[in-house]
């Protein structure tokens, strides 16, 4: 009987301290200018007003200082993933605690600490080189438990722009 009644506290615990992704409900959008794809839980993020660069979306939650911004653009010059990412970390600032920085031949992430929040940045590179697709997110080093788990989902349905036929080319 003891057995039993471990085996049910341990279960309604698991339960209760499910983490935010598997509990929330999630949405999956589509930019309509570059194709991208990014997904997210709705009851925790909410839509705020964009800076009026198109191809950008930001979002904040409700209860807790957590940001994200999914984004593209057409890229002007020969900048490779690696260029680009010494440029960020030369010239954006914020990147002097990098924990996290796996590469591909045309992607790269940088993720570490901001003074009391996580960062996870991850760049993609789609249509040749042409178009640079990014997914930012940042919330307190306190929620991590509530929060890996949402940033790892995202990370994986992020998809870059596949709308390549009438974007220029670079250089």
């Amino acid at each position: 009987m003891l057995k039993r009644y471990a085996l049910a506290l341990a279960v309604i615990m698991a339960i209760g301290m499910a983490p935010l992704e598997a509990s929330e409900r999630w949405t999956d959008q589509r930019d309509p200018q570059f194709g991208f794809r990014f997904s997210f839980p709705q009851s925790v993020f909410v839509s705020v007003e964009s800076d009026g660069k198109p191809g950008f979306h930001y979002f904040s939650a409700d209860h807790v200082d957590a940001k994200f911004l999914v984004g593209a653009w057409d890229k002007q010059d020969d900048a490779t993933p690696e260029h680009f990412k010494r440029w960020m970390i030369a010239n954006a600032g914020g990147y002097e605690e990098i924990t996290y920085q796996p590469r591909g031949r045309s992607w790269f992430v940088l993720s570490g600490y901001r003074e009391d929040q996580i960062y996870y940045e991850k760049v993609m590179f789609s249509c040749g080189g042409r178009v640079v697709n990014i997914m930012a997110i940042a919330y307190p080093t306190s929620e991590r438990d509530r929060f890996d788990p949402v940033v790892e989902r995202m990370e994986d349905t992020f998809q870059p722009s596949q709308e390549c036929a009438d974007r220029p080319h670079a250089g």
